[in-house]
């Protein structure tokens, strides 16, 4: 047997195929951020726009949506190293917490409400599509400020709703927040 006959059985499948994309830098960085943000947008597009408009879609159809999402992502990120998957994904989430900073600089009661109402839906979105990629230190960074709100939100509930709703209200908000609360808390 020769040496590259040897060197493909040792190997197994991933013998003769390419590494990890290398970034290197802060510029190339951004280049491929870019470039992942822009492929992310046009896959979603793709996908929310193979369903009629309008048309309010079954739990399966739901589901189908999001494990093509998940699979089209997972493939997306595994030719990069492991360290710039967390990055790539992380500045995601990094760019819609930055967005939840501006927030406080609303003064309207109302406005801020449903501006805060809004970011909370995207960022449970956003955190469950790409919770699978996240490392475990990363989903208790990006969890803990979703669960802080998730307590607001239910003390607000226990404090200000009729007896009649309160349980309803927190198994909604339970729900609603399911994905963040499995996540252990940060040790500090």
């Amino acid at each position: 047997m020769g040496e590259s006959k040897r060197r493909k059985q040792i190997l197994g499948d991933t013998y003769g195929q390419t590494s990890f994309i290398l970034i290197k830098g802060e510029r190339q960085f951004e280049e491929h951020f870019q470039t992942f943000c822009q492929a992310w947008e046009q896959k979603l597009k793709e996908i929310s726009g193979s369903s009629e408009s309008g048309a309010e879609l079954s739990e399966a159809e739901i589901q189908e949506k999001d494990q093509t999402f998940q699979t089209w992502l997972t493939q997306y990120l595994q030719d990069y190293r492991p360290q710039d998957r967390e990055r790539l994904t992380g500045g995601l989430l990094d760019f819609l917490y930055g967005e939840m900073e501006k927030l406080e600089e609303e003064e309207d009661p109302e406005k801020l409400q449903q501006k805060v109402s809004n970011w909370v839906l995207e960022a449970l979105t956003l955190f469950t599509l790409l919770k699978p990629h996240l490392t475990v230190e990363q989903q208790q960074d990006y969890a803990h400020p979703l669960l802080e709100l998730y307590e607001i939100m239910l003390n607000e509930v226990k404090d200000e709703m009729p007896a009649e709703q309160k349980e309803e209200a927190q198994e909604s908000l339970a729900e609603m927040f399911g994905v963040c609360l499995d996540i252990p808390a940060i040790e500090e």
